[in-house]
Parts: structure tokens; C-alpha cells; sequence
């Protein structure tokens, strides 16, 4: 049977759950694709899980396991017998099953290494020394390497005899200490002459990383060189793993979801599929970060308050102005923080583009400040006000623009993440900017202003 979609697979293993004969079931689910699989699974309750889990062979269930949010494998780890779970993880492939360790209580998880083969356990064991967000954590040991005296004949037989669950796409050269000398493109291996010797057409200028480098400098390599995969070397620079594509993709995921959470002040690994209680503690504190930065706007506000009490329409056009301010901040940092993260955005050219947001934002400011201006002069006839409402609006952009570039950059400096805070931080100038500009305006001029 052909599936189309999530929910007709959702349906679909109901309907077999519910009928006596479990082949049904099997021949189902090993036909699906594991990350379709694991989206049917979140529809289901954790009985239903465990049952169709439970009819996939080890390197299917572990595929699909690895798919899994943390907070929904761990509660499926834990509905599992140790021993099952120990045999899914000696099916996966050792960084995919480390990732699945690491989310488990220490007490489960060596209880579940144990039940493993030694080699296998060690493995994972070596993989859950490095830091979860580093090349370490995220390569895999499994790769395919040769030395560099061997013949290209002996290469193609060593790589004949090699097993590994990773494709192979260049083979590494190393020498007799495991230090990375070199890599020939698996192409290139198999159309040379089989007398020829492997470092006569090695490639010696290979691009390669740390086991500390952080995982977005391995993404951001990869894309910049169109890699299909980059070794990971120690310090020494002897060979310890690899990072394939797939992965790379991953982290790439991973982090654009941090970024764009953080950016909304929300937890970085929040899903839909969260309890709401626990969304609530997480959100609740972000917003109770917040409620000081609306207090200092609103002190701002409140020293004007005469101003506002001799001019009623003065409360009628604050918003716009603080408004207007943080819409262009918004826009400004979160160009800013991207470019941070890709590695556009240098100290050499931060002042470049300081200058380039500055114009932005003065030319957006008196393009939005003439319209607001107008709009202020036909709707309460004073020209005046429309007049000040139009300089507000240009100063406050200007300040979005300068602040929107310069906070992100100075989080950096500080090696504060600046998708965590910039918007807070911004917002914040904004707000405050733009109400001082506005009622500081039109408090200077109040006695030529026309009382509604």
C-alpha cells in the first residue's frame, strides 16, 4: 500500500493496531521511511509507540529512534526493555547512538553501554568525551583510510574489505603514525593505474578540523567548499573521524532553529509537542526578564506625564513612534545576527556596515516620518505636531539602525550569543528613544502647539 502523508500513515497504523495479525503491521512500518515513521509516531500514545517500534528490525527501530524529539526517545528508551534498547544502539550508527545516550539518565545509560558489545560501548564511550556541539561530538569514528605506501590496487582492496555504515566518498591517506597526510576523491582511486602509488596521487592540502572546533565553523566550511565530508583530526593531527553532509545538515537545522528561537526569546529546543506547563516556565521567564526594560520605557513616559496631560494627543502618537522604532531594530539586528552566524559580518567591515544601516535608516525614517507627519497634521490640523511626530520618527530610526548593528556586535565581542539578547536590548533603546524624542519634542514646543 502506498502512503501519501503523515496522516493517512497515522490512520493507516491504527487501523493495523487494531487487528489481530502484527505481519500486517511489520509489513507496514518497515516500508515507511524513518522520518516519516517518527512523525506518525508523535500522533500516537507511548503503548502504541512502543508496539510499532517493536515490529521494525534493530537498524530500522534505531533509524527512527534517532528521528525522535529528546523529550518523546527518552520516554520511549525508558518503555523499552534494556536489553531491546541495547541492541537498536549496537544496529546505529555510533554518533547517531551517542546522541541517543547522552539524553538519558547516567545510572540508564551505562546500565544500557553494559548490555552492549565491548567494542561498540567504547565507541560511544570515546564519542561522549567530546562537547555535544563540537566536530567531536557530532563525527563518527567509522571512515575509510589507507596508508600512503600502499599501491592504488591494494587501496581498492582495502576499501573492498572495509566496513563501514557511512558512504564513501574520499578516501583518506594517512601514514604509519595515523597522521592525515593526504586525500585522493574516490573517482580519481579508481581510475588510476593499480601499480601507481597512493601518495603519488594524493591530494596533500586537505581541509580538516579539530574534534573542539565548534559545529557551526564545520557547517560553515563545509557550505563554503561544497564538502561532502571533512575529517576530524587531533591536536597531533592524527586521523580520529568524520563528518559527513548529512550531519553537517543537521547542525545547520539545529542551529537555524536556535537562532530563530532565541531571536523570539523562546527556548532553543521548544516544540510544539511540549507539554504546556513546561512551556510556560520557559516562556514565563523570558517574559518576566522583559517586564524591567518595559518599566524603564514606561518611567521614560512617565516624565512627560504633564506634557501629556496639556496635550492629550500626544498619548495618541507615542506608540507609533515607539512602534515604528522597534519594527526597523527588528529588521536591522536580525540581518545583523545573521550575518554574525555565517561569518559575513567581520570587524573589518563592521564600520561599512554601520554606515550602510545608518543611511537605511535615516532614508526609511523620513520616509515613514512624512507619511506619519501628514497623517498627524489632517487628523488633529496642526502642522507643528505632524512636524515633530516626522522628526521623531527619523531620530528613532537612526537609533534602531545604530543599535540594531552595534548590540549585536558588542554580544559577540563579549561572547555572549547575540540572538539570545539583541532584541531585548533593542527594543529597549527603541522604546526609549523614541518616546524621549516624541514627548522631549513636543515638550519643547508645547506652548505653539494647538490643544485638542
Amino acid at each position: 500500500m502506498e502512503i501519501s502523508g503523515t496522516e493517512e500513515l497515522v490512520t493507516e497504523i491504527r487501523r493495523q493496531l487494531a487487528e489481530p495479525d502484527p505481519r500486517a503491521l511489520a509489513a507496514l512500518v518497515s516500508g515507511a521511511h524513518p522520518a516519516d515513521l517518527a512523525g506518525a509516531l508523535r500522533e500516537l500514545e507511548l503503548p502504541e509507540q512502543v508496539t510499532v517500534l517493536r515490529q521494525l528490525p534493530a537498524e530500522a527501530a534505531g533509524a527512527v529512534l534517532y528521528e525522535m524529539d529528546d523529550d518523546r526517545r527518552l520516554a520511549l528508551v525508558e518503555a523499552l526493555g534494556q536489553g531491546e534498547v541495547s541492541r537498536i544502539l549496537d544496529e546505529m550508527p555510533p554518533d547517531d547512538a551517542a546522541d541517543v545516550v547522552e539524553a538519558l539518565p547516567e545510572e540508564q545509560a551505562s546500565q544500557i553501554l553494559d548490555r552492549m558489545p565491548p567494542a561498540e560501548a567504547e565507541e560511544i564511550q570515546e564519542l561522549l568525551q567530546y562537547g555535544e556541539s563540537t566536530a567531536g561530538g557530532i563525527m563518527t569514528p567509522e571512515f575509510v583510510a589507507v596508508h600512503e605506501d600502499m599501491t592504488v590496487a591494494q587501496a581498492l582492496e582495502h576499501l573492498r574489505k572495509a566496513v563501514t555504515r557511512e558512504g564513501v566518498f574520499h578516501v583518506y591517506v594517512v601514514d604509519s603514525h595515523d597522521h592525515l597526510v593526504g586525500v585522493v576523491p574516490l573517482r580519481r582511486l579508481i581510475t588510476a593505474d593499480p601499480a601507481t602509488p597512493v601518495h603519488a596521487i594524493r591530494r596533500p592540502d586537505v581541509i580538516s578540523v579539530t574534534a573542539e572546533t565548534d559545529q557551526e565553523e564545520v557547517a560553515r566550511l563545509v557550505t563554503k567548499h561544497s564538502l561532502l565530508a571533512v575529517p576530524v583530526v587531533s591536536r597531533d593531527n592524527r586521523l580520529l573521524g568524520t563528518i559527513t553532509v548529512d550531519d553537517v545538515i543537521d547542525v545547520i537545522h539545529e542551529e537555524a532553529t536556535e537562532d530563530i528561537h532565541h531571536l523570539g526569546g523562546v527556548s532553543a529546543d521548544e516544540t510544539i509537542f511540549d507539554p504546556a506547563g513546561k512551556v510556560v516556565r520557559r516562556r514565563l521567564f523570558w517574559l518576566l526578564v522583559n517586564l524591567p526594560t518595559a518599566v524603564l520605557a514606561a518611567t521614560v513616559v512617565g516624565l512627560f506625564e504633564p506634557s501629556i496631560q496639556a496635550l492629550a494627543a500626544l498619548a495618541v502618537f507615542m506608540p507609533i513612534v515607539a512602534g515604528m522604532g522597534g519594527n526597523a531594530g527588528i529588521q536591522t539586528f536580525t540581518v545583523i545576527v545573521r550575518a554574525i552566524a555565517l561569518g559575513d559580518l567581520t570587524v573589518a567591515n563592521t564600520r561599512k556596515v554601520l554606515f550602510r544601516e545608518a543611511v537605511i535608516g535615516l532614508a526609511n525614517g523620513a520616509g515613514t516620518g512624512l507619511v506619519a507627519g501628514v497623517i498627524a497634521y489632517l487628523w488633529k490640523g496642526d502642522p507643528l505636531l505632524g512636524l515633530i511626530l516626522g522628526l521623531a520618527m527619523i531620530t528613532n530610526m537612526l537609533v534602531a539602525a545604530l543599535t540594531g548593528t552595534l548590540v549585536p556586535v558588542a554580544l559577540k565581542l563579549l561572547r555572549v550569543d547575540p540572538a539570545v539578547a539583541s532584541g531585548v536590548v533593542v527594543t529597549t533603546f527603541t522604546d526609549c528613544s523614541g518616546f524621549l524624542s516624541f514627548l522631549g519634542l513636543a515638550t519643547l514646543f508645547l506652548r505653539f502647539l494647538h490643544p485638542q
